[in-house]
């Protein structure tokens, strides 16, 4: 199999993250419209995140500040046990998901906030006393330092989304500061963990 986007290419016997016989990656086609293209980083992060939150076994808060990721809301949200009462959040009600009756009732189920910028949910999500689970694009540099600088202090995690690789090195050096350790992932998306 061969993928190519402008910054990646994959040669390989198999790529899973665009095997859509794979748990994470048919949903991605059942819930993101086909006009909202994920390159191999975006689907990849899907991926990772699905599997990390589909393991917690506690209550957590999602916020999600990236549109083009929306599609991990009704993800998440299907492959959560009943009984946990998790919280989730978005920087935009006009949510870039498939639409259908799945998508909403899922939506529905779990009565998502919806918030006009990233700062007002930052502020709105990190006074749940839930893990916090965070998903940013590159591009929003101001709300991820405060991000950052909130998760430092409590239990949470936070992916960045940088589909362009973008130079990540002064938010390296911005998490060192505060001792956090930043993920580089070879696909030019990071991670912050603190558990």
């Amino acid at each position: 199999m061969k993928y190519q986007d402008k910054y990646l290419t994959i040669n390989s016997e198999a790529i899973p993250i665009f095997d859509t016989e794979r748990p994470t990656q048919a949903l991605i086609d059942l819930f993101n419209p086909p006009k909202n293209v994920l390159i191999a980083q975006s689907t990849g992060i899907v991926c990772r995140v699905n599997g990390i939150l589909h393991e917690i076994s506690e209550s957590f808060s999602f916020g999600i500040n990236d549109t083009r990721l929306h599609c991990l809301l009704p993800i998440i949200i299907y492959g959560r046990k009943a009984g946990f009462s998790d919280e989730f959040f978005s920087v935009s009600n006009n949510l870039v998901i498939k639409e259908g009756e799945l998508a909403r009732d899922l939506l529905v189920s779990v009565s998502p906030k919806f918030f006009e910028d990233s700062l007002a949910l930052l502020d709105a999500i990190f006074k749940s006393d839930k893990f916090v689970y965070l998903i940013f694009g590159i591009e929003d540099e101001h709300s991820i330092a405060t991000a950052i600088e909130k998760i430092s202090q409590t239990r949470g995690a936070i992916t960045i989304h940088n589909p362009f690789y973008k130079n990540t090195t002064n938010l390296m050096k911005f998490c060192l500061e505060r001792n956090l350790h930043l993920i580089e992932n070879i696909d030019g998306s990071a991670d912050i963990f603190r558990f």
